[in-house]
C-alpha cells in the first residue's frame, strides 16, 4: 500500500512537465493520422503513454509500507493427536490415521516451512498430556500416548504457556476430532478467537463408518478351583453390512487352548462362552482373540483379556507351640496329614534349651530356635495352639507379638491345658476369667452349639447320637466365668455357664478360644465314624479361629480389568511387624508389561488411610501387567510380594473412533484458522497468522523496484524501434 510521496521536484513543475508531455504525445498522434494506420499510431500511442506513467511515477516518488513478522518473536505450534483413536483404519485394511499423520510430517509442507522461517516452530503430540514430539532420520516418532483425549486441556495449556513466554502466533492441529475428556474444546477456541490466534486443522479419517468385528468379555475375573472346569463367556459384535463368520480362539501364554466358530448377523452381537480348565495354580490371564477378517478397520478390539485366580485348595496354617509330645500332638499332625485344609507347623519344648520343630522351613528355624519373640514370625499363620505348659516359656517380648498376632493380625488362638499355668499378660486374650482348675467327669456327651462355632457343620455330625462323648473320670482344665464377650461354644450336658468345654470371644481383629478338653485325640480312636468325628471337630474349630487373618501385604489391583490408555491405582496396603499399618514403609511397585518392558514406579502414602500407599499406571498394551511390590520396614528384610491386572480394549477413547470432521471445521472457522485435508495440507503454502505477534515495518520507494524501470526501458526501447520502423528518428 503507498503510505506516502515524496516528489524530485515541486508538484506544479511536474504537473507542467506532464501536462507537455500529454500534449507532445497527443500532437504525434493526430501528425501521423493520415500517413500511418490506426493500429499502428495506437500501439505507439500506448508505448508513449506507458512510458510517461513510468517516468511520473519516477517523478513523484510513491512509498510503501511493509509489515513483516518480527523473526523469531512468537512460536508456531504444530498438534499431532497420538490418542487410541488414531489407531484406527479407516475403510478396513486401509492406512492407519496415525500412519498417514506421520507421512504428512514427514513430506514437510511448505507451510510449514513458511512457519519456521516466521517464527519458532514446535512440535508436541498429546492425548491426555502434552509431549514433545521425537523425529528420527526426519520421521516423526507417533507411538500411542496413554490415557483420554484431552483436546480442549491442550489447547488451554498453549494459550497459557503464551501469557508467561513467546506469543502465540498459529497452531495447526492435526487430529481425527476425537476429545473425551477435560474442557470442552469449542469454548477454549472461543478464547483463541479473542486473543486473535488462528488455528488451522488437518482432518485424518473418513466419514464412513467403519466397518468392524470385536470381541469383549464382560466378566471382571474369575475364581475357580485347580482342574475344575469353568466357563468364559464373550460377545461378539459385528458392524459389517454383511453377516460374518467368525473364529474364536482362547489361549494362555501363546498356547491355544479351546477354539469355536460362529455366525454373527449383520450389525449385531452374539453371546457364546468358551470352556477351559487350568491345571497350574496361580494367576492365568487368557486372551480372547478373533481370526483376521478382511475389511476391518480396528484390529485393536479383536483382542480382549480376562483374568483366572487358578486356586489350590483352601489352605489353613497352624502353629502348635507345645510344652512337651502328648499325644494330642501326634494325632493333630495325623490329621493334617490326611486333611489338605490343614497343614501343621509345632515348636515343643522337650527340655530346658531343647525344642522340636515340625512343619518349619530353615529360615524359620534359624529366625527362631525357641518359641516365638517377634511378631514378623507369625505372618504366615492363621492360628496357633497354645499348651498353656509352654506359656510359662514365651519371653514377654513373645507374649506381646502374640499378643499382636491376635488383635492386630486377626489371627485365632486356642489355649489348652491347666489355665492356672497361663501367665497374667495373657488374661486379657482368653475368653475367661483365670484363675481356673482341673476337675474330673463321668462319662458323658458334650454340646456344641449350632449357632456359634459349629454353625456350619449342616449335616449335623457334631450332635448325632454319636456325638461328642468323653469316658468315665476324664479330667477337664477349666477356667473361671465367662467375659462379657464370650460364649459358650461347647458345652457339658449339665454344666452351667461358668464351666464350658469350649469357650470362645472375638479380640481385636481377631479370634480366641480356650478348651477344657485334652485328650480329643480319643475320638479319633475306634470306628470310622469316630474318626470323622474328630475331623470334623477340629477342621471347623480351626477354620472359625483362622478365617478372619488380615494378609501383610493387601494388593488391590489383583485381577483388575483395567480399561487401555485409563488411569489405574496400584495401590497396596501394609501391615509393620505388629500387623499395625505400618506408615514408615518405602514402597515402589516395578510393572513388567505384556512385551516385556518394566518400569519402576515410587509409591507414596495415602493421603485418608494409614498403611495404604498409592502410585498411579497408565496401561499403553493390552494384556496381563506383572506388579512386584518392593517394601522396606525398619529393621526387616526386603519383603516382596506380587500380583497381576488385566488391561483391555475398553474404556472411553476405544468406545467411539469415528472422523469428527465437524468439529475440526467449527474449530478451524471459529478461531480464524483454516481446514485442511491431509492431500490440501501437503500443496499448502500459508496458514493464518495472529495479528497481534510482533511486526516490522520497513518503509519503500516503489520507484527501487526493478519491475518499474524494466516497464519504462521497454516502453520506451519500444517506442524507438516503431518510429524506427517507419523511418523517423
Amino acid at each position: 500500500m503507498i503510505s506516502h510521496w515524496e516528489p524530485a521536484m515541486p508538484w506544479w513543475l511536474i504537473a507542467l512537465w506532464l501536462l507537455a508531455m500529454i500534449a507532445i504525445t497527443a500532437w504525434s498522434y493526430r501528425q501521423f493520422s493520415d500517413k500511418i494506420g490506426r493500429s499502428y499510431r495506437l500501439f505507439m500511442l500506448v508505448c508513449g503513454l506507458v512510458a510517461l506513467l513510468a517516468a511520473a511515477l519516477l517523478l513523484m516518488q510513491p512509498m510503501r509500507v511493509l509489515r513483516t513478522p518480527e523473526a523469531g518473536s512468537f512460536r508456531c505450534v504444530v498438534l499431532a493427536d497420538q490418542s487410541l483413536s488414531m489407531e484406527t483404519r479407516d475403510g478396513g485394511a486401509g492406512q492407519a490415521r496415525s500412519d498417514a499423520l506421520g507421512e504428512v510430517l514427514a513430506a514437510r509442507p511448505p507451510a510449514l516451512d513458511t512457519l519456521t522461517s516466521q517464527g519458532r516452530l514446535e512440535y508436541y503430540g498429546f492425548a491426555e498430556d502434552t509431549h514433545a514430539m521425537a523425529f528420527a532420520d526426519g520421521q516423526p516418532l507417533l507411538e500411542t500416548l496413554p490415557g483420554r483425549t484431552a483436546l480442549g486441556n491442550t489447547l488451554q495449556q498453549l494459550l497459557s504457556d503464551a501469557e508467561k513466554g513467546l506469543a502465540l502466533g498459529a497452531v495447526v492441529l492435526l487430529s481425527d476430532g476425537r476429545s473425551n475428556s477435560g474442557e470442552p474444546p469449542m469454548e477454549v477456541v472461543k478464547r483463541y478467537r479473542a486473543r486473535g490466534i488462528p488455528i488451522s486443522c488437518v482432518g485424518f479419517g473418513s466419514a464412513r463408518a467403519p466397518w468392524d468385528l470385536s470381541i469383549s468379555t464382560r466378566q471382571d475375573g474369575l475364581r475357580v478351583q485347580r482342574d475344575q472346569s469353568f466357563a468364559v463367556n464373550a460377545t461378539v459384535t459385528n458392524h459389517f453390512p454383511e453377516a460374518k463368520t467368525v473364529v474364536i480362539t482362547a489361549a494362555d501364554r501363546g498356547m491355544v487352548l479351546a477354539e469355536k466358530t460362529i455366525v454373527v448377523p449383520a450389525n449385531a452381537s452374539v453371546d457364546t462362552a468358551l470352556t477351559l480348565s487350568a491345571a497350574n495354580p496361580g494367576f492365568h490371564t487368557y486372551a480372547l482373540r478373533l481370526q483376521p477378517t478382511s475389511g476391518d478397520s480396528r484390529p485393536d478390539n479383536d483382542l480382549d483379556f480376562i483374568g483366572v485366580d487358578v486356586q489350590e485348595p483352601p489352605t489353613l496354617r497352624v502353629l502348635y507351640l507345645g510344652g512337651g509330645l502328648d499325644w494330642e500332638w501326634r494325632f493333630l499332625r495325623l490329621l493334617a496329614e490326611n486333611n489338605e485344609l490343614l497343614h501343621f507347623s509345632a515348636i515343643i519344648q522337650m527340655g530346658p534349651g531343647s525344642f522340636y520343630h515340625s512343619g518349619l522351613n530353615d529360615e524359620q528355624r534359624k529366625e527362631t530356635p525357641a518359641f516365638p519373640d517377634k511378631a514378623a514370625f507369625y505372618r504366615d499363620f492363621h492360628a496357633v495352639i497354645l499348651d498353656a505348659r509352654a506359656a510359662a516359656a514365651i519371653s514377654a517380648e513373645g507374649v506381646t507379638a502374640l499378643e499382636s498376632f491376635v488383635a492386630n493380625k486377626g489371627g485365632g488362638l486356642l489355649l489348652r491345658g491347666p489355665l492356672d499355668l497361663l501367665p497374667p499378660a495373657l488374661a486379657a486374650i482368653i475368653p475367661q476369667h483365670l484363675p481356673g482348675g482341673r476337675v474330673v467327669v463321668p462319662a458323658l456327651r458334650l454340646e456344641p452349639n449350632p449357632d456359634f462355632v459349629f454353625n456350619r457343620d449342616f449335616a449335623g455330625i457334631l450332635r448325632t447320637g454319636r456325638g461328642l462323648w468323653l469316658p468315665h473320670n476324664t479330667p477337664l482344665w477349666v477356667a473361671g466365668d465367662l467375659k462379657r464377650a464370650a460364649r459358650v461354644a461347647l458345652a457339658l450336658p449339665y454344666a452351667t455357664q461358668s464351666m464350658p468345654a469350649l469357650a470362645a470371644q472375638g479380640y481385636g481383629a481377631g479370634r480366641a478360644a480356650t478348651m477344657a478338653v485334652e485328650s480329643t485325640w480319643r475320638w479319633h480312636l475306634g470306628d470310622n465314624s469316630r474318626d470323622e468325628l474328630h475331623q470334623v471337630f477340629w477342621t471347623h474349630l480351626l477354620t472359625w479361629l483362622g478365617e478372619v487373618g488380615k494378609p501383610q501385604f493387601r494388593m488391590h489391583c489383583r485381577g483388575v480389568k483395567a480399561p487401555l490408555g485409563d488411569e489405574l491405582a496400584i495401590d497396596v496396603s501394609v501391615l509393620g511387624a505388629d500387623f499395625l499399618p505400618a506408615p514408615d514403609a518405602q514402597v515402589s511397585a516395578r510393572v513388567t508389561a505384556p512385551d516385556g518392558s518394566e518400569r519402576q514406579i515410587p509409591m507414596e502414602p495415602a493421603p485418608d488411610e494409614v498403611g495404604r500407599y498409592t502410585a498411579l499406571y497408565i496401561p499403553t498394551q493390552p494384556g496381563e501387567h506383572q506388579v512386584l511390590y518392593e517394601v522396606r520396614l525398619p529393621e526387616q528384610p526386603l519383603l516382596e510380594s506380587g500380583t497381576s491386572f488385566v488391561a483391555r480394549q475398553s474404556g472411553v477413547e476405544a468406545e467411539d473412533t469415528a472422523f469428527n470432521e465437524a468439529l475440526l471445521r467449527d474449530i478451524a472457522r471459529v478461531s480464524g484458522g483454516e481446514y485442511f485435508a491431509p492431500e490440501e495440507f501437503r500443496r499448502a503454502r500459508r496458514v493464518p497468522l495472529s495479528s497481534s505477534v510482533p511486526m516490522q515495518t520497513t518503509t519503500r520507494p516503489m520507484t527501487s523496484s526493478w519491475l518499474l524501470f524494466a516497464v519504462l526501458t521497454g516502453a520506451l526501447l519500444l517506442l524507438w524501434w516503431s518510429r524506427r520502423r517507419i523511418g523517423l528518428k
